[in-house]
Parts: structure tokens; sequence; C-alpha cells
């Protein structure tokens, strides 16, 4: 079967999709994934056939939608939408589309749904954040990382749904009507509630032993499959200067370069130095970071490296939340520090989950808000000294580790499948 698969977001977007397309093309079907031109390079290296999007994604978002606290997440992510629907990108969905016989699509992808109902071929929602709604948590639109009850989490999912649906209905029902004549959609009919009703399936990307299935989630088209980690340590080389510092000493404290380009500096780095007394990693900030003679404390990485090959070396990760970085912190069995940064994501939605099941320490700073190094040293403090938390960490390290979210993945593909288009030896 032709399967085009359609993701576009930081790159963290795009990597579990490259190991769900390979885990479909093993299954038999010819994949090929559609993305921004930036990642032409890396999808193609694994064999992947690449399809590029060209259209030019809105970046800015207004600063006055800080006013609104608790909705500046919501507000971000649908005024994002919108302006990549005003921006062509109906029109560039619907180009890339062609030829397939089944679609599989992101959460920013989400009118490829109405592409495969034009087509008639099957469609499945393959995101990174939840959409059905529960009593268990919120929607990961609508939450700032602290908990707010089972009333509110079950009223935030119908509420983002018919406020998202409300921003791009207008826009949607054009498109349906000039380019996919087809009709227009009711008022009331959020995205969601359109997908449930037809029964479309949904593979949820990440871990159940993470976010356990909810109670309410009865439907089979709803999977929970495990997180797709696209491993790439096999072929790398680590550099001799790193593989030395590791040796050197106790394991040491990573800091991800998206924690962060503004709040962290040298200053800040050497006074985690002194207030800890631990080891630390940073990526890819400061470039003065590199002229501090403290060889064996600290260390500055420039580039890429595998997760899976350096995570279960450190003995805390700090980083921004993002469901990647999280899941494969866990996966390595490593505590985390969790600091979301950015308005328009499901960093908050994350954090929260890794402070409900005590794997990790949140840190929800306000708008514009400074983190101190005192803080933060305190954090790392608990972190590296709470024996509870790491053997909860080695606990769910060791379920995921057994986990093949690919394959489930596959295996769900496969299930929802008419009998007669399990394979399709015509090409794109």
């Amino acid at each position: 079967m032709r399967v085009t698969i359609v993701t576009f977001g930081s790159h963290g977007d795009v990597r579990p999709y490259v190991a769900l397309s390979l885990g479909l093309k093993r299954s038999g079907h010819e994949v090929r994934l559609a993305s921004w031109d930036s990642e032409q390079e890396f999808v193609s290296s694994f064999g992947v056939e690449f399809v590029s999007m060209e259209w030019n994604e809105p970046t800015t978002i207004p600063e006055w939608i800080s006013i609104f606290g608790l909705l500046t997440n919501t507000i971000n992510s649908t005024i994002y939408s919108y302006h990549n629907i005003k921006n062509g990108l109906l029109d560039e969905l619907w180009r890339v589309c062609q030829g397939a016989e089944a679609i599989i699509f992101n959460g920013t992808s989400f009118p490829c749904y109405y592409i495969a109902e034009k087509l008639g071929i099957p469609c499945y929602a393959a995101p990174m954040q939840t959409y059905h709604q529960t009593r268990a948590f919120p929607s990961a639109a609508m939450t700032d990382g602290k908990p707010l009850g089972s009333i509110y989490n079950w009223l935030s999912h119908p509420f983002f749904n018919q406020f998202f649906w409300q921003s791009v209905r207008q826009t949607i029902n054009q498109w349906r009507k000039e380019t996919l004549n087809l009709p227009p959609l009711p008022f009331w009919k959020g995205v969601v509630h359109q997908m449930q009703e037809q029964k479309i399936p949904f593979l949820y990307g990440y871990s159940p032993y993470f976010l356990p299935k909810p109670s309410e989630w009865t439907d089979d088209f709803i999977h929970i499959t495990g997180y797709w980690y696209l491993d790439t340590s096999e072929t790398w080389q680590p550099p001799n200067n790193l593989m030395n510092f590791l040796s050197a000493g106790p394991a040491p404290i990573y800091i991800s370069q998206i924690w962060h380009r503004e709040r962290l500096g040298k200053e800040m780095v050497l006074k985690l130095l002194a207030l800890t007394g631990q080891r630390i990693i940073v990526q890819g900030l400061d470039d003065d970071l590199c002229d501090i003679d403290l060889t064996d404390k600290l260390f500055y990485i420039k580039g890429l490296i595998p997760h899976e090959w350096l995570f279960p070396k450190m003995a805390l990760v700090i980083h921004h939340g993002g469901l990647g970085t999280t899941m494969s912190s866990l996966r390595a069995g490593v505590p985390v520090i969790a600091i979301p940064i950015h308005l328009l994501t499901d960093q908050a939605f994350w954090v929260l989950q890794l402070a409900n099941l005590g794997l990790g320490i949140p840190l929800i700073l306000q708008q514009n808000e400074q983190l101190s190094a005192e803080r933060l040293a305190e954090a790392i403090k608990i972190a590296i000294n709470d024996n509870a938390m790491q053997d909860r960490v080695a606990e769910i390290s060791k379920k995921i580790q057994d986990e093949n979210g690919v394959q489930q993945a596959v295996e769900a593909f496969n299930q929802h499948l008419p009998s007669n288009q399990h394979q399709n030896p015509i090409k794109f």
C-alpha cells in the first residue's frame, strides 16, 4: 500500500515519524514522508522517500496574548494553525497527498483528514499530543503545567476543540467547497468530534506507562502504542574528548540546548558548578563556554549526540519538557528537571505528567520570569539525592525498554485497513 505520512514542526516532530516510516516499510508498505525542505537530508539518510512541503510557515505570535494567562497556549496554538491555513498550508497538503492510498498525519497536519475524505482512502491521526476528552488530564493546549482538577480537565477538551474549530471553520469550509468539492461542515462540530464520529483511528505515539489510557477512552480505534524511537547510535562515533570527560569522574548532569539560549549563559553555568559540585555537560549554548578552563568539570557540546547513547551515562537531564526528550530520559532511567519554555507547544502538559508520577522536578516559570541559579541548583540537589524518585524512574525505564511502539503502531495501522488494501505493488 502507498502510504503518505505528513508531519511538520520542529526536528523532534519529524524523528518519530521516520521511525514509523521504517516500520511500515518493513511491514511491506511503500512509504513517503512529507515535511519541510530542511528535513530532506535527514529523512532521506534513512532510505525514506521525502516530499518537500513548499510553503512559508509564519513564525511570529503577537506578544499581547500573554495577558490571557492560562489561555495563552490555547490562543497561540489557534493563531499558529490559523496563519498556517491562511498562508497556503491547505493547498500544499492537497498537493503532497496526491497518489496516496492511505494518509497518516500529525496534529498540525489535521486537514489531511478532509483530503482522505475526498480521495476515499483510509487515514490515521498520529499525534504526539492527546485530543480525546477525559477527566484524567487536561487538554495539552490548556495547561500551564499545574494540576487544576478533574472537572477542569473534562471541560478543557471540548472547549479547546470548539475554540479551535471556530477559528478555522470558515476557511476550511471554503477550501472544502472550492478545492475538494465537498459540502461544508456544521458550526458545532469540532475537528476531533468529526473524527470520532467517523471512527478515524488514532495512533498516540507515547508510552502507556507514562500516560495510561483513560477509562473514558473505550473506543477500539484509539491506540496508545508507545513512543516511536529512532535510534541512531549504532553508526555514531563519540568524539575522544567526550569519552575522556565521561571517564574522568562521576556521571555528569546534562543540560539540553533547548533550555535555554536566553536564560542559560556562562554566569549561570559557573554558578551551578559552584553551588552543586556536580560535573555538567551543556549542549550548544554560549560559544564562550568553550573558553572556560574547567575541563574536568564542564564539557561543551556542539551538534547532536544520540540521546539513547548519552542519557544512560548521565546522573540527571535538564530539558524543556518535550515528549521526545522526556521519553528518552525515562527510557534511559534518568531523572529529569523539566522547564517548559515555549507557549506554542505541549511542553507544560508533559511536565505535568512527569510531576504527577514523581519522575522528575518541574520548574514552571511565569511569563518573562528569570530562573535563578540558586533555584535550579536546589532542584538539582533534590533530584540527585531523591532515592525514591530514582527508583520510580528505574521501574518505568524497564517497562519502556520492553515496548516496541513502532511495531504496535504498524499493527494498529494494518488492523484498520480494509482487507483488500494491505499491500499494493503500484509505485507512487
